[in-house]
């Protein structure tokens, strides 16, 4: 893998087929977050799902790294985070300047949200092929 990849060590929780469930625990990067009093993950342990080759063996309990790309990681802030902001905000101001009614574009920038989100949801599968993880044997 390249140098800009993210890894995490986890270990291997469940095999089925080509697919491999692994746990890590997000706190490896803690100690030079600036965020760290208000985070939300850390310590807590997350699942991830990985492809593996047809010549990779993995059991159950094995320690391995978890892998994938930063540029992944950043597209993934932009489509949880950043564009329902500018999406909200879009929305609000657009309706705020048709209307003259601050009340229709809060609230209509608000409707806007559930329906992005439920977009995204009904378009996971698309999604997650693109936001694949790499799993490592540690060696």
């Amino acid at each position: 893998m390249d140098i800009k990849t993210v890894r995490h060590s986890g270990k291997v929780v469940k095999i089925s087929g080509n697919k491999i469930t692994a746990e890590i625990i997000v706190s490896e990067a803690c100690g030079s977050c600036q965020a760290k009093q208000m985070c939300f993950s850390k310590g807590k342990a997350m699942t991830v799902e990985a492809q593996i080759g047809d010549n990779e063996e993995f059991e159950i309990g094995e320690e391995v790294n978890v892998a994938f790309k930063q540029k992944l990681a950043a597209a993934g802030v932009f489509l949880a985070y950043v564009f329902p902001m500018i999406l909200f905000f879009a929305v609000m101001f657009l309706v705020i300047a048709l209307t003259d009614s601050q009340d229709k574009g809060c609230i209509l920038g608000l409707i806007t949200l559930p329906v992005y989100f439920f977009i995204l949801y009904k378009f996971r599968h698309k999604i997650k092929k693109t936001f694949q993880f790499k799993v490592e044997k540690l060696y």
